[in-house]
Order: structure tokens, then C-alpha cells, then sequence
């Protein structure tokens, strides 16, 4: 399936799935300006089937993984492709596919937390099924760089706070990094003219 293919097979996903602002009535604030800001366009973004502004509102890199839980869990990666990917495979695999919206909130400044009614029927089963589902969006410095499902808000929150754990990590070890560079700049001077 050629690219326009592709993103015409995935307009048609996101036609088929009411989502919209009125997926704002179930926020529970404070949800930071900078990603409601993005919550919103998004939404309008959907409703507006406008698969283009979702594209450019994506990280090159990327990344959506499915719940680890599922039978064939998949993970996809490399920016627009990863999203025409997950919206081309977990929707379709439904029959009768709906989210119905129940919380959304924010987990820091930069995880948004939806968590949603997800009911249909699996395409390998004649079975009604309906679980509640958290996505967690994770937003650095505008775009979307990851998007994780899972099947509690526990696990997202979980993941959230790990990257936290990471990311004051690595911002430390940066710092701690720089500065001991500069100690031993100072020393290596002193000893050269000492």
C-alpha cells in the first residue's frame, strides 16, 4: 500500500472514531497551558480529520506501543509512520471499535493521561469485549515523541514517573559532569604551570 493509500486508509480510521472536544469535558485540572494547548488542537485536529496536522505535530522518532498485555502487542517507531501504523492496526482489528472518554489529566508537564472505555468486538473472536484503557501521550518541547497504552492508570503512571526518574537522571549527570569537567579543566591548568 502506497503512502497516500496509507494515510487515506488511516483518515477513514479516524472518521469512523468520534473523537473531538468534547473529550474536554473530562479533564480534571491542573492540566499545564502548554499541553491542554496541544490536548485541544489535536482534538480539533481529529475532528476536522485533518491527518496532515497530526503528522507535523509528531517527533520524528516517534514511538507507540500497544499494551504489552495483548496477544501480539506491537511497537511502532519513526514518527508519522509510527502513527500511521497504530491507527492502520489496533482500530481495525475491531469490529464495532469505540472509545468513550472518562479521564483526562495530566501526570507532570509532560504526560497527558487519557483513559478510555474501549469496547467492540475482536476481530479473532464473536465476542463483545469492553476494557478501560489509559493512553499516555508524552509531549517534549511541543511534539508527540511517545504514545503508550495500557490497561490501568497505575502502569501509565508508572511509566510516566520512570521517564521522570530519567530525565532528572540524566540532567544531573550532565551537571555533575560539566562541573567536574571544569574541576579538572582548573586542575590540569595548575598543573601545567605550577
Amino acid at each position: 500500500m502506497g503512502v497516500e493509500d496509507r494515510h487515506e486508509a488511516a483518515r477513514e480510521v479516524i472518521r469512523e472514531l468520534p473523537i473531538g472536544q468534547q473529550w474536554l469535558a473530562v479533564a480534571e485540572p491542573p492540566i499545564p497551558v502548554h499541553l491542554l494547548e496541544v490536548i485541544t488542537e489535536t482534538l480539533r485536529a481529529w475532528e476536522r480529520t485533518d491527518l496532515d496536522w497530526l503528522i507535523a505535530n509528531c517527533h520524528p522518532e516517534l514511538v507507540v506501543t500497544q499494551p504489552p498485555e495483548t496477544p501480539d502487542s506491537s511497537t511502532y517507531s519513526g514518527g508519522p509512520d509510527a502513527l500511521v501504523d497504530a491507527l492502520l492496526d489496533w482500530p481495525r482489528e475491531w469490529e464495532d471499535f469505540a472509545l468513550e472518554p472518562r479521564r483526562l489529566f495530566a501526570a507532570d508537564d509532560e504526560h497527558l493521561v487519557v483513559v478510555a472505555l474501549q469496547s467492540g468486538r475482536p476481530s479473532s473472536m464473536d465476542i463483545h469485549v469492553e476494557a478501560e484503557i489509559a493512553f499516555l501521550f508524552r509531549y517534549v518541547d511541543g511534539p508527540l515523541v511517545s504514545w503508550d497504552m495500557f490497561f490501568s492508570v497505575d502502569e501509565a503512571l508508572g511509566r510516566a514517573a520512570e521517564r521522570r526518574g530519567h530525565a532528572h537522571d540524566d540532567r544531573a549527570a550532565e551537571r555533575d559532569g560539566g562541573e567536574r569537567a571544569q574541576e579538572a579543566g582548573a586542575e590540569e591548568a595548575r598543573a601545567d604551570h605550577g
